[in-house]
């Protein structure tokens, strides 16, 4: 099982090796850049969508070349190294995503491209009610995770994830309980997707997307 710290050195460990390998990835996913460039077209101008679990920067990269202003955020120092090397005109620091120091109702949007796949439920409700806080009344999140299909396991626990040695738990999610988790935060679900993966160019299981609205306070 995953810790804070385990998290944070397990990435910190990859970075290099991560970062050569899925920085420009999404040259090879279409349907990722469709959902990128409308999300970009939905922030106001003037401002800034934050990305959690950014990793070496290629969603912020994307979206900052749609037009949008962004705020790229990692737990891993050495990923946000990476980061900056390969997206140097973006901004990016380090930021815990179940504690962000980010104000309330802050950014014009929100963005987790599988920023919860080593978290628990309860650990996703926290960056959840994390990402409400911060985000404009009526604005977008975005995210993404791995899906659970009932004939296989709930998690992969990898024990060499880029380097030998280095582990870290994979979960995967049903889709139900991830929308019944983000409706008790208080989103309004949007639109829900299910993507096949693409055959050779990533880890073979089902995606789903969220799309999903802060309310009003009430």
């Amino acid at each position: 099982m995953n810790t804070k710290e385990s998290i944070r050195s397990a990435y910190d460990n990859a970075a290099e090796d991560y970062a050569a390998a899925f920085w420009d990835e999404l040259n090879k996913k279409h349907f990722d850049r469709i959902m990128l460039s409308w999300f970009a077209s939905q922030i106001p101008q003037g401002e800034t969508v934050l990305e959690i679990g950014s990793g070496p920067g290629e969603v912020s990269g994307f979206l900052s070349k749609q037009g949008a202003t962004c705020l790229g955020t990692d737990i891993s120092e050495q990923m946000i190294a990476n980061a900056r090397k390969y997206f140097p005109g973006i901004q990016f620091e380090v930021q815990d995503f179940l504690h962000l120091t980010c104000a309330d109702n802050s950014f014009g949007g929100v963005v987790a491209y599988y920023a919860i796949v080593n978290l628990t439920l309860d650990e996703i409700r926290r960056a959840f009610e994390e990402v409400k806080r911060v985000l404009k009344e009526g604005r977008l999140f975005l995210f993404t995770f791995h899906i659970y299909e009932p004939d296989k396991e709930d998690r992969t626990e990898v024990k060499s994830f880029f380097k030998e040695g280095n582990e870290l738990t994979f979960y995967y999610f049903k889709v139900d309980e991830i929308k019944a988790l983000v409706e008790a935060v208080g989103f309004e679900v949007i639109d829900t997707l299910i993507r096949y993966p693409y055959p050779g160019v990533e880890y073979p299981s089902k995606r789903s997307y969220f799309l999903v609205r802060k309310g009003s306070a009430s």
